[in-house]
């Protein structure tokens, strides 16, 4: 039972690693797939989501906490998305300019909570993954999906609603993403205010 137990309690990191290794393979899969490429990487993503569910599921249940964890768990969804984001964009799917700014705002901002998260490490500052966060990152993969089934065939391509319906995810996830961004660098100047005045 206790070998049961401790095998379960590494179920977290596989699961992180899991989307890690997601997030090279995908890319690659849509750039030299063409369209099978897209359709091929597709469940590959959703069983990606999945696990970025199921990992945070298994590390509350079994209490389990790890520096690898800590450490590439919030990395992983964000080379997850800005690769696929990336890859889509090699690809011509962002070839309007209003497709192209979400998708900016997104890496943009990712690479910049990243940097801030890294530069304030030392400072006694928790920058907690909020609930409007984490349906960020939800959004992000779904915008990303459906990107990739619409990619996945000429007949989905020549489906406009879905290219509607893909340009509106993107965009819900480009302005959520702008706001989680928003507020974690307002938690953060509120900070260094609190600090500047009590010197």
């Amino acid at each position: 039972m206790k070998e049961n137990n401790s095998m379960l309690t590494i179920i977290p990191n596989v699961l992180t690693l899991f989307r890690s290794i997601a997030a090279i393979v995908i890319p690659v899969i849509i750039i030299y797939g063409s369209e099978i490429g897209a359709l091929m990487a597709t469940p590959i993503l959703i069983l990606a989501g999945i696990s970025d569910y199921f990992d945070g599921f298994f590390a509350r249940k079994y209490n389990v906490t790890s520096n690898f964890g800590k450490i590439l768990d919030p990395v992983a969804d964000k080379l997850l998305v800005i690769g696929i984001i990336f890859a889509l964009a090699s690809e011509n799917m962002f070839d309007y300019y209003y497709a192209f700014f979400p998708a900016l705002l997104i890496v943009l901002r990712e690479i910049l909570i990243s940097g801030l998260r890294e530069s304030i490490s030392s400072y006694k500052i928790s920058l907690e993954v909020t609930l409007l966060a984490k349906w960020k990152t939800t959004i992000q993969l779904i915008a990303c999906g459906s990107f990739l089934v619409w990619r996945s065939n000429i007949f989905f391509y020549n489906l406009e609603i879905l290219g509607l319906i893909s340009y509106i995810l993107l965009w819900i996830a480009g302005i959520i993403t702008f706001i989680t961004g928003l507020q974690y660098i307002t938690k953060i100047m509120k900070f260094f205010n609190r600090e500047i005045n009590r010197e």
